[in-house]
């Protein structure tokens, strides 16, 4: 793959999604390019066109649980595709970022504050710091993109009677002032992201500003543990609904050893009340335990898709 890397992520700079992306490809100009998005619709899209090499999503937060929208596109691209046909492109990569909030404003004093900005869930995950932080009695909340944008309406703000509740690297890029740091109610905040790309998944991540081995294979042998530990990402829409139908799909893994790191479910769009569930699996898929497993499990589906096999982040242990 030629250099500079293109990179499509949900933008604008500042955010954490930006944040995982440079924990994967580092901020070195020559080897990677950067494309924000104003939507994870849009990062789908310009990964599908071949805009872009590769696209950086947010899944899932350890406070607020599913980025609904990114589990719906996945489940749209890859399983209720209709006529369309499914993507070439798959999941290569995770990151996961720790998320810590931090109060930004250009007011002397936060008495003055009127307006607050932030993402809608951000509102959840800093209660605690709302219900006792003392603003304007007529203080707003009011919602924006990303935390990233919610920077930059304080910095445009003449009036400095704004703040926003952004990430460290926003009020940074925007060069605000830091009136509260890391005033998350849950300390171990943290958020799951996805690497969408073509072809092999993405071995290390970026050390010192340079990108790793980002395209060196990994093979079945190499989902014994350590660094090294390989995830395959399922979905599946099973047959019907009756009574242990999903507990029966589930029993391949149990029979056949493999371990399940995550289930989820989303609304499949076909039917009513039918749901496509979303299952992270310990191993490489090409082991016979895991193409035993995934073969059992199509015996009860209607629909089985691979999202995709990628390394586990050695900050997943970390985190958990």
């Amino acid at each position: 793959m030629s250099l500079p890397v293109k990179v499509a992520f949900l933008g604008p700079e500042g955010t954490y999604t930006h944040q995982a992306l440079l924990q994967q490809f580092g901020s070195d100009a020559k080897q990677v390019q950067i494309f924000p998005q104003g939507s994870i619709n849009a990062c789908f899209d310009q990964i599908n066109a071949r805009q872009v090499d590769y696209a950086v999503v947010p899944l899932e937060n350890s406070t607020n649980g599913q980025v609904v929208f990114t589990y719906d596109l996945l489940r749209d691209w890859f399983i209720s595709c209709g006529s369309r046909k499914a993507p070439g492109f798959s999941v290569v990569a995770e990151q996961f970022v720790a998320i810590h909030h931090y109060l930004f404003s250009n007011a002397e004093d936060l008495s003055r504050v009127d307006k607050l900005y932030s993402h809608p869930q951000v509102w959840g995950q800093v209660s605690e710091f709302l219900r006792t932080e003392k603003f304007n009695g007529q203080c707003s909340r009011i919602d924006t993109g990303s935390t990233a944008q919610a920077a930059e309406k304080v910095f445009e703000d003449a009036t400095h009677t704004s703040a926003c509740i952004s990430s460290e690297m926003s009020g940074r890029l925007y060069g605000l002032p830091t009136k509260r740091a890391e005033i998350e109610d849950m300390k171990g905040n943290t958020t799951r992201f996805l690497v969408l790309g073509y072809g092999q998944m993405l071995h290390g991540e970026a050390r010192e500003g340079t990108r790793g081995e980002t395209e060196k294979a990994v093979g079945p042998e190499d989902s014994a543990g350590g660094a090294d530990h390989c995830i395959t990402s399922l979905m599946f829409v099973l047959n019907d609904n009756d009574p242990g139908a999903l507990c029966e799909a589930l029993d391949a893994f149990k029979i056949h050893r493999v371990n399940l790191t995550s289930i989820a479910s989303r609304p499949s769009k076909v039917t009513p009340w039918e749901y496509v569930f979303f299952v992270d699996a310990e191993g490489h898929e090409n082991t016979p335990e895991m193409r035993d497993s995934v073969r059992q499990l199509q015996e009860h589906c209607q629909r089985v898709a691979v999202l995709g096999l990628f390394v586990r982040s050695w900050r997943y242990k970390k985190h958990v």
